[in-house]
């Protein structure tokens, strides 16, 4: 019982966690470096001698096909920008269940994972990555430091290599260590994936005066950056010429936006799934209960997820892309303005033609106070004020600040004034006099517009009469 209750006070932590991390990598995504914009603007040039020292730049050129990279398990490798080594070690793998039951199973994985089975192993290969200290574009020197790749990479195989670790044989892509069989705990293997030399390649990046180096003015720092492969930097080495590096560029950037949008985006979800699921746990074991709860995790989930991500994702763009925000927001905003002119004009009309009526100078309250004697007249339609009318004239009145003298005193006048005849006409034009009243302070509020539909709703009107009547009154004061 003590473990289960510690596992449920785990889910109501790890969800959270999860949710929030995932949509800050969303955030992050959303307002990453556009490095393909910044290449984009960079200065094209045909040589290095045009070069502007403290400038970005864009040179296209040949490349030496026979660049080779120093090994370290292999000899060499020819004819790569960059070789990326990725080690793994076949080792036991726990895995405990909301109950407490443990699972063991034996895979490869990149490290040791620390559990009572796995004493006494240890990993001696490592993963790297292989680039040379610098590389030529044309007649331009680059630095290798933080270069960014975004072509794709091919794997290796292991009969391309020549092995100098003396533990280490080829067996089919991979370069395997055996510890005394095949897939026994302790077994290490390496595979190689690389960056192949374009005969042809586009360099984006900044020149120090001697060298193309990185542009780290964006830098991005952290590890939720650096999970989303957003390191803010422009410094790319991209096979073809400029526009066929362009290309490439902006389909990778969007493939990575895509990707993490999905990634996040199931974090999220998962995390709600982990959160209510630990919540409602306690109803799982009851027949019939239990599976509507099941069920009601997954509906919970995916309302609390699509908005959440949703919301993320389109403020992020806009925080990133302003122009964009300005383009949204501009008729919105020119049609918020128009509708607030017309608003206004109405309401000098429609206010004009109540002090016509009335015969003197209206303040807000005595708006209000003729508001609450059309609403007690309609009230009085049938000569009979029924409880629950009276209850809900009370509490429009408590909403106004009016104390029951206030409240008794406007209600008598209500019912002085009452005709002692109703027709639908009489009831409809009572209704039109409430929007007018409704109207002439400038707003339609909800309060106002549910009381006038209750009203109408009395004297078996649908909502839309209240809406009818509402746009005859506002078009009859535009004249």
């Amino acid at each position: 019982m003590a473990e289960s209750s510690k596992n449920r006070w785990a889910g109501l932590l790890i969800g959270p966690v999860m949710i929030f991390l995932a949509l800050s990598a969303i955030w992050k995504n959303e307002t990453r470096f556009d490095y393909h914009l910044a290449a984009k603007e960079a200065l094209v040039i045909p040589a290095a001698t045009y070069a502007v020292p403290g400038h970005n730049l864009a040179l296209t050129g040949p490349m030496d096909q026979g660049l080779t990279l120093v090994g370290e398990y292999v000899d060499s490798f020819t004819g790569y920008l960059m070789v990326r080594r990725s080690a793994e070690i076949y080792a036991w793998s726990e895995d405990e269940d909301d109950e407490g039951n443990v699972t063991w199973s034996r895979k490869w994985m990149s490290g040791v994972e620390n559990n009572s089975r796995n004493s006494g192993i240890t990993q001696q290969l490592s993963s790297r990555r292989f680039m040379p200290d610098e590389y030529q574009v044309g007649d331009l020197r680059i630095r290798s430091e933080l270069m960014e790749f975004v072509d794709p990479v091919r794997g290796i195989g292991s009969g391309e290599l020549e092995v100098v670790h003396r533990s280490l044989e080829p067996r089919g892509e991979y370069l395997y260590w055996s510890k005394g069989g095949s897939n026994q705990i302790g077994d290490e293997r390496v595979t190689y994936r690389g960056v192949p030399v374009p005969p042809i390649a586009t360099y984006f990046g900044h020149f120090d005066g001697e060298y193309g180096v990185a542009d780290t003015s964006e830098m991005r720092s952290g590890w939720v950056n650096e999970i989303i492969q957003d390191s803010g930097v422009l410094h790319h080495l991209v096979a073809g010429e400029r526009e066929y590096a362009l290309a490439t560029m902006q389909a990778h950037i969007r493939t990575v936006k895509w990707i993490v949008r999905g990634v996040a985006s199931a974090v999220v979800l998962i995390g709600f799934l982990i959160f209510f699921s630990t919540m409602l746990g306690f109803l799982y074991g009851i027949p019939l209960i239990g599976d509507i709860a099941r069920f009601g995790v997954w509906i919970l989930s995916i309302s609390f997820t699509l908005p959440l991500v949703l919301l993320t994702m389109l403020l992020g763009y806009f925080v990133a892309n302003p122009l964009a925000l300005a383009v949204v927001s501009a008729p919105i905003v020119v049609g918020v303005v128009l509708l607030r002119q017309r608003n206004r004009a109405t309401q000098r009309v429609i206010y004009h033609d109540l002090e016509s009526r009335y015969g003197t100078a209206l303040q807000k309250s005595d708006l209000r106070e003729l508001e609450f004697i059309e609403l007690a007249q309609l009230a009085f339609a049938d000569n009979h004020l029924d409880p629950s009318e009276e209850k809900f004239l009370r509490r429009w009145a408590t909403k106004q600040g009016w104390d029951d003298a206030r409240f008794t005193q406007l209600l008598t006048r209500a019912k002085q004034e009452q005709s002692e005849q109703s027709s639908a006409v009489h009831g409809e034009e009572h209704l039109r006099n409430l929007v007018r009243l409704a109207l002439a302070d400038g707003h339609l509020s909800q309060s106002e517009l549910s009381a006038i539909e209750r009203a109408a709703k009395r004297m078996g009107y649908e909502h839309t009469k209240v809406a009818r009547l509402t746009q005859e009154v506002q078009q009859l004061a535009m004249g």
